[in-house]
């Protein structure tokens, strides 16, 4: 593709309308210096300078306002809420990259995407424990959206998308969302809450889910919760190394606390319902 033409497919009218459609219940500013009533009246002029900004290079992010929300372990979350003006632009990119990602991503896959959700997960997990696979290793990415490397996360971009001046807007809201940085300079963390986050977290991933196909383990997973399936102990723990294994390549790593290798019984909890005993 050329250098500009997806994000170019980005601007074009449907997708403006299909994006506007979405948002228009919305009751956020639209950026720090216009509310939503002077949206209203204005509506077309906003957009259409958004756009200039955009294909001049001129478009910047506005300031996240944040917010914290309790977490059941007592710890508190940050969420970052973006103005409309921002919402809109990559609710505008999401319609477009979408499509090309449900290309790309596995089937057990569920979390964020069109036409997935929970009951899907449920569905399939329960499936494969009926059909004997009832040891799992229940697992949990520590800190995942906090850890995700900068650096190896724009060359996952890089490969999907490939179009230097959609990669660089979305780098510029990588470095405002980015939660702390090392002495070395590495960048790490995405905002919770941003319209584009869970397709990053999904891409992100991607590498894992195959490299589970690969190696044969069953699995499903729901964002950074996730169910590996064995028919004994001992592959559910073989299982779990691997696992371990792929997710330090990707700079990434379970989390103690929330992960260990159990037969599915109704004292096991996924997404939060519970698992069936297995079959006799």
């Amino acid at each position: 593709m050329a250098r500009s033409d997806l994000l170019e497919s980005v601007l074009q009218p449907g997708v403006l309308d299909e994006t506007w459609r979405r948002l228009r219940t919305e009751h956020t500013p639209w950026s720090k210096g216009v509310d939503r009533d002077q949206l209203e009246q204005h509506l077309l002029r906003h957009v259409l300078e958004l756009l200039g900004d955009v294909r001049a290079n001129r478009y910047r992010p506005e300031p996240l306002r944040q917010f914290t929300i309790p977490k059941k372990d007592g710890h508190k979350r940050v969420i970052s809420a973006q103005f409309l003006r921002d919402k809109f632009l990559q609710r505008a990119i999401l319609i477009v990259l979408e499509e090309r990602a449900e290309q790309l991503f596995h089937v057990d896959s569920y979390a964020y995407r069109p036409h997935r959700g929970v009951q899907d997960a449920l569905r399939k997990a329960r499936e494969r424990i009926a059909c004997g696979l009832d040891w799992l290793v229940d697992a949990d990415i520590r800190q995942f959206f906090d850890q995700i490397p900068h650096a190896l996360l724009r060359k996952k971009l890089k490969a999907f998308m490939e179009d230097r001046a959609l990669l660089g807007i979305m780098d510029l809201w990588l470095k405002q969302g980015a939660h702390h940085t090392s002495l070395l300079g590495n960048s790490r963390g995405i905002s919770q809450g941003a319209i584009l986050s869970p397709l990053m977290c999904n891409l992100y991933l991607h590498d894992f889910d195959m490299a589970l196909e690969k190696a044969n383990i069953p699995f499903v997973r729901y964002a950074d919760d996730f169910l590996l399936f064995a028919s004994s102990k001992v592959l559910a723990e073989k299982a779990l190394v691997y696992a371990g294994e792929v997710l330090r390549k990707l700079n990434m790593e379970l989390h103690a606390d929330k992960t260990r290798v159990v037969r599915s019984s109704p004292d096991v909890w996924f997404l939060g319902e519970r698992l069936p005993a297995p079959r006799r």
